[in-house]
């Protein structure tokens, strides 16, 4: 798309950045915001336990399903890059039934545990298994590098997601539980989409003894970093919301729009990893592989080096502005989602966190992409204990509630962008380290150094 050198190229690809990279929590941001109206308009108890339940929905499946996502992911990549694609379509059919079947074991226990009634623990449970198993197929599809496949699904099924949860409510029939309904039809076709393009994307004749098994063996220290960093983004909600915080739901409320904030940024950060970066780094591992001579790979690390700086800057820089943009207009969205004046505070330091949290999000990306573990770790790791810790200290007071998560995300951006740096400087000696057929004139070069 962006060859095509054109405000349409251009266009396409920003827009396939925003449904690759935020498609599934931006349509459930739009839902819980038309909840939130809809509450407001009604001032019924059940459109607000419509909103948890959409929120407990996500937090617990989007957590607990991260480690699974993140090697199907590595492992449909692998396999991709070993032109052994007939080797994930048997893991993948074994792991959507998977999904399938545990949560809707796992939706029903979270249901049981929130205490909701029936009539919304139903469609509850539903909901977490066709959520699980649609964020399974997101994986595989990254994996497969076919973001083709995600936008379509996305481009039938989220307009049927928002209009079902608008008009369904109005009917006698469904009453509040009309949200779940009307949002549970459209995931099941946007998850009904993906694993039909996504099969499709797989070669016929495949391999019925492939196992994804040994995948999780290798690749433990990505599933416990993935573990970490959604356990991260959701953890001050938990801790809200099991401490009996009177505020637990406007503070879900606010991080949901404080998080649509990062899309600009998040798409940009797609396009640029996948044209710009992706040159760069192709270039130096290339050249690698080719023998080149070190005063080469010194002169291409430092362009690469010099690449995930840019890459950061633009992120931050683009996050940057729309965050002020979003701080500024704080009042009026409060009013906009009828909350009471004094939660603006709160819409702040969300939007602030948010922002500073989408560049630590960047650098623990940039940390996967070159293969960093334990350093992607270190960062989610530090994202879930200090998010927790802070919002434990900080508590329900209204008046700084939100600040917690801030510092926390301060902290993380920091620790990320450091980690970053530092395994930077030493790309060069820790590629040939890790490369025993790099090419004999390359390794004698940089052993006479």
């Amino acid at each position: 798309m962006m060859a095509r050198d054109s405000l349409s190229g251009s266009l396409g690809a920003f827009l396939t950045g925003v449904a690759v990279t935020s498609g599934p929590w931006l349509l459930t941001t739009l839902v819980l915001v038309l909840v939130r109206i809809s509450a407001a308009r009604s001032g019924t108890l059940a459109v607000q336990e419509v909103e948890q339940v959409i929120t407990v929905v996500y937090a617990t499946v989007i957590v607990l399903s991260a480690p699974i996502d993140i090697v199907l992911s590595r492992y449909a990549a692998d396999r991709v890059y070993e032109k052994r694609r007939d080797q994930i379509a048997a893991p993948l059919r074994t792991m959507v039934s998977v999904c399938l079947l545990g949560f809707t074991a796992v939706g029903a226990l979270a249901m049981r545990l929130a205490g909701f009634p029936l009539a919304l623990a139903i469609p509850g449970t539903v909901l977490a298994s066709i959520v699980a198993a649609q964020w399974l197929l997101l994986s595989a599809a990254g994996g497969l590098s076919s973001p083709g496949i995600i936008v379509r699904a996305f481009a039938a099924g989220a307009p049927l997601s928002v209009v079902g949860a608008y008009y369904l409510p109005g009917l006698e029939l469904f009453g509040a539980t009309g949200y779940l309904y009307g949002y549970g039809l459209g995931q099941l076709v946007t998850l009904a989409l993906l694993l039909h393009g996504t099969m499709r994307a797989l070669p016929e004749d495949e391999d019925e003894d492939a196992r994804i098994g040994s995948a999780f063996r290798e690749y433990w220290m990505l599933a416990a970093a993935a573990f970490c960093f959604h356990a991260g983004l959701w953890v001050d909600k938990i801790i809200l919301y099991v401490s009996g915080v009177a505020d637990a739901p406007i503070y879900a409320a606010c991080a949901a729009v404080a998080w649509l904030t990062v899309v600009p940024a998040a798409a940009f950060l797609f396009v640029t990893i996948e044209t710009a970066f992706h040159r760069r780094f192709r270039a130096y591992y290339a050249a690698l592989h080719a023998g080149a001579s070190l005063r080469e790979l010194e002169r291409l690390v430092a362009e690469l080096r010099e690449e995930v700086d840019e890459t950061l800057r633009g992120t931050a820089a683009v996050q940057a502005g729309v965050t002020l943009i979003a701080v500024m207009s704080a009042p009026a969205i409060v009013g906009a989602l009828s909350l009471h004046a004094d939660h603006g505070v709160t819409l702040a330091w969300l939007l602030v966190g948010a922002g500073l949290q989408v560049v630590a999000v960047s650098a623990t990306l940039l940390l996967y992409y070159f293969d960093f573990r334990r350093e992607a770790l270190a960062t989610a790791a530090t994202q879930l204990v200090t998010n927790g810790v802070l919002t434990l200290a900080v508590g329900g007071d209204s008046r700084v509630l939100g600040l917690g998560y801030t510092v926390a995300c301060a902290i993380t951006c920091v620790v990320s962008l450091t980690l970053l740096r530092r395994r930077m400087e030493g790309l060069l000696g820790r590629t040939f380290q890790s490369q025993p057929f790099a090419s004999e004139d390359a390794a004698l070069e940089l052993g006479s150094v």
